[in-house]
């Protein structure tokens, strides 16, 4: 978002979004509440004037996950205040948020494929959500019971590193496809009880790891890249992984992401080591591999899952990066296994 477009949002959200600015659990009603294990789970809906979707909420042991999919009918202030201190882990998949803290004068624009970790110790504030806008959001919160436990200030220097104060304008960075990998099984998991408490604390620490490491690597050039080249690379990368059935062109995914082909093909080989043919390829294999090993679909159907209209093609690709064919990997797997 341009400073002129934040600029105009700014201005618009003072003068029109006053009389929905409130608290979330106003504009929620809960429609389950389940405690399992030490999990204290609750579901909500939002309420029908205010937007379509949901917001699910876990809760244990100094950990908590929000999960937000909801479309807003009209602009949405929420405000609140946190009165303790909180690591904040947060991944918008789809939507656009800005930021109020008070006592900082720059808002903070937070936008689609974009996470951040900060540190938060009593503060007041809200976050602007635009109407006819997609919010699909996983945030997690950890207290200092949690941080403590598994030493992440003692090792990271977490709380001072990321605090809130040292915030930048450019405080978030893209998904990575790793990042994006994690989300989706947390979307759609459906364990329960101890299961679901060990599920969720695993891929907490996990997410908390990659955020680790993308910090402490050169490739931190790259997060906040003026023209933000590597947020619209990173988007393509989602495209592709989003729907393996599809089989993108360069001109589509430009088309998606606003980059011209050049650009595009050029700027995903130096970014991510491999073509964009490469990239797709390989994911389609591994999950052709999955299917193979884990299902008894037939190999036409797997074909069809990962984007290829003709079995023939699928075969002729696998056995090309494989060394052998569908059918022949699943019968060598499956012997191992039985045997």
């Amino acid at each position: 978002m341009d400073k002129k477009r934040r600029e105009k949002n700014s201005s618009k959200t003072e003068r029109g979004s006053k009389k929905n600015t409130c608290a979330l659990y106003s504009i929620i009603q809960p429609t389950a509440t389940n405690e399992q294990c030490g999990v204290v789970s609750k579901n909500f809906t939002f309420l029908e004037e205010y937007g379509n979707g949901y917001y699910n909420f876990y809760r244990f042991d100094g950990l908590s996950i929000g999960i937000y999919d909801v479309l807003f009918k009209e602009d949405i202030t929420l405000e609140g205040q946190l009165s303790e201190d909180i690591l904040e882990l947060s991944f918008l998949i789809e939507g656009e948020q800005i930021i109020k803290i008070e006592g900082v004068e720059t808002d903070l624009v937070y936008e689609s494929q974009e996470s951040y970790l900060v540190f938060l110790s009593e503060i007041y504030g809200s976050i602007v959500y635009y109407k006819r806008k997609r919010l699909k959001q996983v945030k997690i919160r950890m207290d200092i019971s949690f941080i403590q436990k598994h030493r992440l200030n003692e090792e990271y220097d977490i709380l001072d590193i990321y605090s809130f104060k040292k915030l930048k304008s450019d405080f978030t960075q893209p998904l990575c496809s790793k990042t994006q990998e994690i989300i989706a099984e947390i979307l759609i998991d459906t364990r329960k009880g101890l299961l679901k408490r060990l599920f969720l604390e695993s891929k907490t620490l996990e997410l908390i790891a990659l955020m680790l490491d993308s910090q402490s690597t050169d490739r931190l050039e790259i997060v906040n890249p003026v023209d933000n080249v590597v947020k619209k690379l990173y988007q393509t990368q989602h495209l592709i992984a989003s729907d393996l059935s599809v089989q993108y062109s360069i001109q589509q995914l430009a088309r998606q992401t606003g980059l011209n082909d050049f650009v595009l093909k050029k700027e995903f080989k130096r970014v991510f080591g491999k073509t964009i043919f490469e990239y797709a390829s390989e994911l389609r294999m591994e999950k052709a591999k999955q299917l193979l090993l884990h299902s008894k679909k037939p190999i036409y159907e797997i074909s069809e899952l990962i984007g290829y209209k003709n079995s023939t093609h699928f075969t002729a690709a696998f056995k090309k990066i494989e060394g052998i064919t569908p059918k022949k990997y699943r019968n060598s797997i499956t012997k191992v296994v039985e045997g």
